[in-house]
């Protein structure tokens, strides 16, 4: 659990190199180390998750000075790598998984990241050969961003240290990015909305080199064609079970305990009573409940129901309106950059560190791949691609038509277009690659890793993906949606739990937008001028009072929510 910063051909002072390292500092309170030779520098702050020890520090470099390397994340597989690596004659001196890939750079080159399992930014530099080297994870659960100039690139976790190192500014924002955000609610990777700064893309991994310059290249192959597909329910269940289990038996690793995020839904619960059936002793578990929140849908009794047939140590934070007003501007530093969602899982995060967790398991990516979303599998093309715009977005029709062409073309070939209803796997597909990646694991990696906590997502395991995209789309809605899931979880969890309609995690901010001065339209309005018309930017005003109208005439406050975070963002941004 980490925070790195970077770059090559371009030379960070030594204050530049302090300010990015500090605002990397949530990512890695316990230790930051720094290398440097000629253009090339590499920065790192470390919260050890495996390897507690100093051998693990980073940056880290190989006994001959070779190789130097800094990464976030975990590699799942890395005592069967470093078995492997052994085999071949490769020593190592520490337990850390950084140094499994820095040997296994040097074993295999780019061959290492087809065989990595697990999570992952990772930036190394060839002093010899003058070769940078970026790679990341296939679903892009850990952040990498990277800013290119002619013959230089920086490249880091998050927009902060680009802030702080004058590489990007808030002063200078990327309009196409800033409609993205105002259509669906957060930027649409490869734009980051810091103009200059792109999303490294998932998946990838790309060489650098003065000559040369870039070559990029795709690695993941969790979307390959399966070799023995399932073809009855009794089999595809037990092919999911069988994933499911080496899927979580994988993510419990390190020197840390592992807690969950226990919502009251199905996903939690089913991977709460799979770590029950790995582990015995003492598992943590949190969830979110509400009080005086009218229209709040509170799943917390469910949760707590869950944790009560599974023996969890569970721990239920209340909410209310003096909490979201004590924790609103600790969202706002968490996120990075503005999203219509997150703050829900902000607070989860905190009351997760506050009881002392390092590492949890979350949900994410069940929905995406068992069709737990009621759009799945039962919308045209069009409808399909139009369900996450947020309404009161003020951007006009041809602009509106380039965005969902964008948004399309995130399914492989462009599928999305093909048919009357779009196939379950290719909605799959655009799930994964769309919302579940620039919203739900953007967001969830920024405000868990602000509060110290590692966020570990089983659903998204490399070859459980690879099945659940291979199975018949009858077969996962045999007996209703999600019929896989809820297979395993009908002899797991409550049943109160396995009866509940599918609902999702609603704050009800409604009330709280309509009482506090300090969201009233006319001020959020005139922040976002302020902050947007030098850069000859702004917001439509007819979608910004459009969205305020709705907000008070049925109490849908997201779109104007949406306003509220991107102008309260800009205004924390030191202007």
């Amino acid at each position: 659990m980490c925070g790195l910063f970077g770059s090559v051909g371009l030379a960070l002072t030594p204050t530049q190199q302090r300010a990015a390292i500090n605002a990397l500092r949530g990512r890695g309170p316990d230790s930051q180390g720094q290398w440097s030779e000629g253009q090339a520098t590499l920065l790192h702050t470390r919260q050890p998750i495996q390897d507690l020890s100093p051998l693990g520090h980073q940056p880290m470099a190989s006994p001959s000075g070779d190789l130097v390397l800094v990464f976030n994340g975990e590699i799942y597989n890395q005592q069967e790598l470093r078995r492997e690596l052994e085999g071949h004659g490769r020593s190592f001196h520490s337990h850390s998984d950084t140094e499994v890939l820095l040997q296994g750079l040097r074993q295999w080159g780019s061959g290492l990241w087809d065989r990595l399992n697990g999570i992952f930014a990772v930036a190394a530099w060839e002093p010899q050969q003058q070769r940078l080297t970026l790679a990341r994870d296939g679903f892009g659960v850990k952040p990498l961003l990277w800013h290119r100039d002619g013959n230089s690139c920086a490249f880091g976790s998050e927009l902060s240290a680009f802030e702080a190192t004058g590489l990007a500014s808030r002063r200078q924002l990327n309009p196409d990015a800033l409609d993205s955000y105002s259509f669906w609610g957060a930027v649409t990777a490869p734009a980051s909305l810091l103009a200059g700064v792109e999303v490294f893309p998932a998946g990838h991994w790309g060489h650098w080199t003065a000559e040369r310059g870039w070559q990029l290249q795709r690695f993941d192959d969790s979307q390959a064609p399966l070799a023995a597909v399932p073809t009855s329910l009794p089999e595809a269940t037990a092919a999911v079970e069988q994933a499911l289990q080496q899927a979580v038996t994988r993510q419990v690793i390190g020197d840390v305990p592992v807690g969950l995020f226990l919502s009251g839904g199905l996903d939690s619960g089913l991977l709460g009573a799979l770590l029950r059936e790995q582990h015995g002793g003492t598992i943590h578990s949190v969830s979110v409940g509400f009080r005086n929140l009218p229209g709040a849908v509170d799943e917390s009794n469910l949760a707590e129901a869950t944790a009560r047939q599974l023996h969890l140590s569970h721990t239920t934070l209340r909410i209310g309106r003096p909490e979201l007003e004590a924790s609103f501007d600790g969202f706002l530093d968490a996120i990075d950059q503005p999203s219509i969602d997150g703050f829900n899982s902000f607070l989860v995060a905190r009351a997760a560190a506050a009881g002392g967790m390092r590492v949890a398991f979350s949900g994410l990516g069940a929905d995406e791949l068992f069709g737990g979303y009621g759009h799945m599998g039962s919308l045209d093309a069009r409808a399909l691609l139009r369900v996450r715009r947020i309404h009161g977005h003020g951007l006009p029709r041809h602009r509106q038509r380039q965005l969902i062409a964008q948004q399309a073309q995130l399914v492989p070939g462009g599928q999305a277009h093909g048919g009357p209803v779009v196939p379950l796997r290719n909605c799959s597909q655009l799930e994964l690659a769309g919302y579940l990646q620039n919203t739900l694991l953007r967001d969830g990696d920024a405000v868990s890793m602000h509060h110290g906590l590692e966020l570990r997502v089983p659903f998204l395991d490399r070859d459980l993906v690879q099945l659940a995209l291979a199975i018949p789309e009858p077969l996962h809605r045999a007996e209703g949606p999600k019929t896989l899931l809820r297979c395993l979880a009908a002899r797991r969890l409550p049943a109160e739990v396995l009866s509940a309609p599918k609902r999702g995690f609603n704050l009800a901010l409604a009330p709280w937008l309509q009482g506090a001065p300090r969201f009233a339209p006319r001020r959020i309005l005139g922040l976002l001028h302020r902050h947007l018309s030098p850069q000859g930017l702004r917001v439509g005003r007819r979608g910004f009072w459009g969205s305020w109208a709705l907000l008070q005439s049925s109490g849908r406050w997201g779109p104007y929510w949406r306003w509220v975070v991107l102008a309260e963002w800009l205004e924390r941004g030191g202007f």
